[in-house]
């Protein structure tokens, strides 16, 4: 595991709710990591937490999503400046990512930050069959959601379904509701053969392992999930 100081380049809200970092190594070298991994980020106070990463490996900037919640690190947040230093030890988790595979993702609010390290990863690649689907209340709490848009269109391997499930605004025209077994079946070719990548608070992965595993039948190495028990 890597332990450096990066600096704090830039940070900006992705939606009401959600701030996006943005980090440089303070020596000009990043530390190696997978997409769909994580690193355990220390503020100056000295208050550590771990997040997934949101950047590809290749980025000009090591990037996170991060939920503020109003704990310990997240109220910190909005008084810590640009060009503070922040400690980065990693990478953590498990190594998810395999380039060859053919993935159904699915995200449910924040969760999708490794996602897009993945989706990021892959752009411009040799074409993969890859299905997002990305859950959220509502649309404010879809971040990345043009940028998303731009990946499927510039990407015909690539299909992403965005589904709300508290409210439906005018002229939306993606789902509503909660990723189900119905739902992933009406998007998803072979969806028998795909490995499997779910990420988001424990309530909707815990229910979606069970859609996966036992209604669909896929095996359980053939998935991964992480959920978290954040509101």
């Amino acid at each position: 595991m890597y332990s450096k100081n990066y600096v704090l380049s830039k940070k900006q809200m992705l939606s009401s709710h959600i701030m996006g970092l943005y980090l440089k190594p303070e020596d000009g070298e990043h530390i190696p990591y997978t997409p769909g991994q994580f690193m355990l980020l220390t503020l100056p106070c000295g208050v550590k937490r771990a997040y997934s990463i949101a950047s590809a490996p290749n980025a000009e900037f090591l990037e996170f999503g991060i939920k503020l919640v109003e704990g310990e690190f997240t109220s910190r947040l909005p008084v810590t400046d640009e060009g503070e230093k922040i400690l980065v030890e990693g990478p953590l988790g498990p190594l998810v990512y395999d380039t060859e595979g053919d993935y159904v993702l699915i995200a449910g609010g924040v969760g999708i930050t490794p996602m897009m390290s993945v989706l990021r990863d892959r752009d411009g690649k040799e074409c993969k069959k890859d299905v997002l689907f990305y859950s959220s209340r509502t649309k404010d709490g879809l971040i990345y959601f043009n940028e998303l848009e731009k990946l499927e269109k510039r990407n015909q391997c690539l299909q992403v379904v965005f589904t709300l499930t508290r409210e439906t605004p005018k002229d939306w025209k993606y789902e509503t509701g909660h990723v189900d077994s119905k739902m992933i079946k009406k998007y998803v070719k072979d969806f028998d053969k795909k490995r499997y990548f779910v990420c988001g608070p424990a309530k909707m992965v815990d229910g979606l392992k069970k859609i996966i595993l036992d209604e669909l039948q896929i095996p359980n190495a053939n998935c991964t999930f992480e959920g978290w028990s954040i509101p």
